[in-house]
This record gives structure tokens, sequence and C-alpha cells, in this order.
């Protein structure tokens, strides 16, 4: 534990001096609860969502996504090609 306490605390420093920059890991939530627990969006939210798509719109149900204006492009892209079901996605 003392290890991970050393990652954090230089981690923190890094960040802190400016050194690197902080990217949020996309995340998949399942209930309300998660979401109102763990849910960021803000600068750092670099990733494009709408290449989880494909994976995700093979379940059962609708998937809601966010996304960036540039993310749109690729949405509409993997949309032409047919690689997900429109009516799966509220975005």
């Amino acid at each position: 534990m003392q290890e991970v306490n050393k990652l954090v605390e230089r981690a923190s420093a890094l960040l802190a001096d400016g050194t690197v920059d902080w990217n949020i890991t996309p995340a998949i939530f399942r209930t309300a609860e998660e979401i109102d627990r763990d849910f960021v969006w803000n600068d750092f939210c670099g990733a494009n969502f709408s290449k989880y798509l494909v994976k995700e719109t093979l379940g059962e149900g609708k998937v809601l996504v966010f996304l960036k204006p540039c993310d749109t492009y690729s949405f509409n892209q993997l949309l032409t090609e047919h690689r997900f079901d429109r009516e799966k996605v509220y975005a």
C-alpha cells in the first residue's frame, strides 16, 4: 500500500506543477447510482466515445452516449458503415 501512496503522491506533484495532464478514462455506467457517484465531464475528457458504441450496442437495451462535437464525425461514419444500430443509441 505504501507503493501506491508514493505513486499517488508523485502523480499529484506532476499534475500540480504542470508536467503532465490528466485524461479521464471513459466509463460505462449501468445504474443511475453509478452515474451520480462517478460521472465526470470536463476539459480533460479527450476520448472519442463513439468508438465504444460498436461493442455496447450488441447487448439489449438502448445506450446513452455523450459526444463532443468532434466525436460526431466518427459517430456518423460508424453509422454509415452500419457498425451499430442507430435505434439502440441515444446521443
